[in-house]
């Protein structure tokens, strides 16, 4: 929110210096995104007085002028706008004064006359655009006094009531100890009764809890004062009428948007607030046609929309030059609803903007008569007797009760009642009954983000000030992981995955439904989950798979020449339980029906790194198989089965496997598919895995467990056997474990061999097989390590039909 510092300091009553202003904003937590000092703080800016204009004697376009700074003696100022008088004040600028964009200001001779400073031009000092004359002052402006400085705050969005001069004047004021001045509001009422011409329906009632308005007749149109121009402007508002101007100089000092209609052409007289209805469309202020939905909420008359509710304003009930007599409205609205309309029609206003955050619905009768006084100050007219004020349920703030004790533990500050009270005080909250141990609060209406006694605190400690909360140590206690299931799981596995270096990518849930086809889902899929208001074509439903984005990601990096890309993501996908809502029902007012399932994918392509010794090479599926291997038994899933997988549509059939525990699929992984890889033009292969991480995994998996070191040596002994070559390693490795019983602690493959010397048809198989006692206290004897050879020896004869080799 951006206002000239002169008219802030209408609200407050401080002898604090510019930087001080600006610190205290910043400290009492509205942060300072731009200050434009323009002569506030060393006065090299000011309000000056046209004394005389002459023309120039050496320049028929420019003028030779005296002006007073407020000193003794006039300033000579030569000047070539055509818009100035004598009489006029003006922005001026000495010697010495640095102007927006660091111009700094030195005495010139101009046509051989020397200029001793500068009239400016609004677009000069950095207020606006216009750079056709020199922006001229209300004439009482003071003259000889510093100029002012623009101020912009960045406002959170859980603060409307700081979206207002007097919100932030409240604050500044209970911050440095100043005093909140509020506008004094008082005018005369005409006889005849604002019920008496006109009525309000409210039919939507939960988007509407209340709506009030004011009749004023006999109004006269033209242009606002020059004051409240340059205030709207210094705000980056654009001057339209007396009567606008006024509903938006109230919205900034008051913080609760206003809208004024031209009474004569609302039919019948009657406001009526309603829901739109289907294919409804009407045209607004800025002459766009908005094509509305029954969740939008208009402000309407007998027979068509005026208003499209706390946004804008429609373009047949406007305010003229020929309107003598208006409504003035002043609403409390739904957030919600405001906000879902605004987004969906891409329409921000500075009402939008206010009422999406929550405005005060019941200080809005302060703003009606605020605005409904400088209306007949400034265009003239009677104030109809009454105002009209339609309310169904207005939100309601519980007392909040606020434990002392709770407070100096979360904030550090030791803090009495008495002074908690006092700054609660300052900032408009009633502490309602108070004693040594707590306080309990009522919450005014303007702060709907006080939910809680945390938010109470947090209130107390940033105006007493965060700089004064005391240093001192933290205790952290310590205590074990506490991730459990699929939190534990996720985090072994980026720790794993990182560690043998692999990537971590994080990409966006939303996808074009052409990413959702590489996943082998329809368009038409009507478990599809589509995003309402998508941010572009690209985005426009959740994902099904994370393969395509991975897939997207390998692109973009063969594109900027990468050599080795590994990467992987922990992600969810989204799907409808049963088939989509239809387009009269709003998903966001169904109960939770989408199936949102966690997954892991990998991605390889390129080389695999080398080193001094070992040449790089490309990477291949056995290199995507190990990695797969290796994480699985990290993670503690032990022997796995391995399968073809030819039923992946995205995988070339035959480079494409599964792991299996227990019969369940655990893992699948493979080549990308040569169709596909060609239609994403793909030149090098592309090896994928992905990982259901609530399958088999989440069940299955066991995070290390630690145990002692054994005390006594362990045996090793080699078997090299000959089998049937088609026959899998993994069952004769089956056989071993099985008949090697307890003694038997681990079991390893270390050579496969088929060729010379070993007759057709058959293979080499040689493991290396550890074994140790299970009891720590007693050492194995050769004697028991034979027996459990020949024990082994036996299954492989009897169920592999495997031979040792000589």
């Amino acid at each position: 929110m951006r206002f000239n510092l002169r008219w802030l300091l209408d609200y407050l009553e401080t002898d604090l210096k510019y930087q001080a202003i600006l610190d205290a904003v910043t400290m009492a937590g509205l942060e300072v995104e731009e200050a434009i000092d323009l002569g506030f703080s060393d006065g090299t800016i000011v309000f000056g007085e046209i004394l005389e204009v002459n023309p120039h004697p050496n320049a028929d376009k420019l003028s030779f002028c005296k002006v007073s700074a407020g000193g003794a003696e006039p300033l000579d100022i030569v000047c070539g706008a055509k818009n100035i008088a004598p009489g006029q004040r003006i922005p001026l600028a000495t010697v010495g004064a640095t102007l927006p964009g660091g111009f700094k200001l030195k005495a010139t001779k101009i046509r051989g006359i020397e200029s001793q400073g500068m009239m400016c031009s609004a677009r000069e000092l950095g207020v606006g655009d216009d750079h056709e004359g020199i922006w001229i002052m209300p004439p009482d402006s003071p003259v000889g006094e510093p100029f002012d400085a623009l101020v912009d705050i960045k406002v959170t969005p859980n603060r409307p009531d700081a979206l207002s001069l007097i919100g932030v004047a409240r604050d500044l004021a209970a911050k440095t100890g100043g005093k909140l001045r509020t506008p004094e509001v008082k005018f005369t009422e005409a006889a005849e009764r604002a019920e008496s011409v006109a009525k309000i329906t409210i039919e939507a009632r939960e988007d509407c809890p209340r709506y009030a308005a004011r009749v004023i007749k006999g109004v006269t149109i033209g242009e606002s004062p020059i004051w409240m121009q340059r205030r709207l402007e210094a705000a980056g508002l654009r001057p339209i009428n007396n009567v606008v101007d006024v509903t938006n100089y109230v919205m900034l000092e008051m913080g609760h948007p206003l809208h004024a209609f031209d009474l004569s052409k609302i039919a019948q007289r009657t406001i009526v607030v309603r829901n739109a209805r289907p294919g409804e469309k009407m045209t607004l202020l800025d002459e766009t046609e908005a094509e509305l939905l029954p969740s939008d909420l208009l402000i309407c008359d007998t027979e068509k929309p005026v208003a499209l509710a706390g946004i804008m304003g429609g373009g047949n009930s406007e305010i003229s030059p020929t309107t003598t007599d208006i409504l003035l409205e002043a609403a409390y609205f739904k957030p919600a609803t405001i906000r879902r309309t605004a987004k969906r029609l891409a329409l921000s206003t500075d009402a939008s903007y206010r009422f999406e955050r929550g405005t005060d619905p019941k200080r809005l009768i302060n703003a009606l008569h605020r605005a409904a006084q400088l209306i007949k100050e400034l265009a003239g007219g009677e104030i109809l007797k009454g105002h009209l004020d339609v309310i169904t349920k207005l939100p309601e703030h519980e007392p909040i009760t606020l434990r002392i004790d709770r407070l100096r533990r979360l904030s550090g500050l030791t803090l009495t009642g008495r002074e908690i009270t006092t700054i609660l005080g300052s900032l408009g909250f009633e502490v309602q009954r108070a004693d040594e141990n707590e306080l309990v609060v009522a919450i005014p209406s303007f702060r709907p983000d006080i939910a809680g006694e945390a938010d109470l605190i947090e209130e107390a400690t940033r105006i007493h000030g965060y700089d004064r909360i005391p240093a001192s140590l933290p205790s952290i206690p310590c205590a074990p992981d506490t991730l459990q299931g699929l939190a534990a799981i996720s985090a072994r596995i980026v720790d794993e995955l990182t560690s043998m270096g692999i990537n971590q990518a994080i990409n966006f849930s939303f996808v074009s439904p052409a990413a959702n086809e590489l996943a082998g889902v329809a368009t038409d899929d009507p478990r599809v989950v589509r995003v309402l208001n998508p941010l572009s074509a690209d985005q426009s439903v959740m994902r099904r798979s994370l393969i395509p984005s991975l897939i997207q990601n390998v692109v973009l990096n063969l594109n900027q020449s990468a050599e080795s890309i590994r990467l992987f993501e922990i992600g969810r996908t989204y799907a409808w339980k049963s088939d989509a809502p239809t387009e009269d029902e709003d998903p966001r007012s169904m109960e939770p029906s989408a199936d949102e399932r966690p997954w892991l994918a990998v991605a390889l392509c390129g080389q695999r790194p080398g080193d001094w010794k070992t040449p790089a090479r490309e990477m291949d599926f056995y290199d995507l198989k190990g990695i797969a291997e290796t994480l699985l038994d990290r993670l503690g899933l032990g022997r796995i089965v391995i399968e073809s997988a030819k039923d992946i549509g995205h995988l070339h059939p035959g480079k494409a496997a599964a792991f299996l525990k227990g019969g369940e699929r655990v893992c699948w992984f493979g080549e990308l598919h040569p169709a596909l890889a060609k239609e994403l033009d793909i030149k090098k292969r592309v090896f994928l895995l992905e990982c259901p991480l609530d399958g088999p995994i989440l069940g299955k998996a066991e995070l290390p467990k630690l145990r002692e070191l054994p005390r006594t040596p362990s045996v090793k002994r080699d078997l090299a056997l000959l089998v049937d070559a088609k026959l899998p390693a993994l069952d004769v490795e089956r056989t071993i474990k099985s008949a090697g019983g307890a003694l038997l602690v681990s079991i390893r493959l270390f050579d496969v061999y088929e060729g010379k010397n070993v007759e057709e048809g058959k293979k080499s198989l040689a493991f290396s097989l550890t074994f140790r006692d299970p009891d720590p206290d007693k050492t194995l004897t050769d004697q028991r390590v034979q027996e459990a050879i020949d024990k082994i020896i036996k299954g492989l004869e009897k169920n592999c039909g495997a031979k040792l080799r000589a």
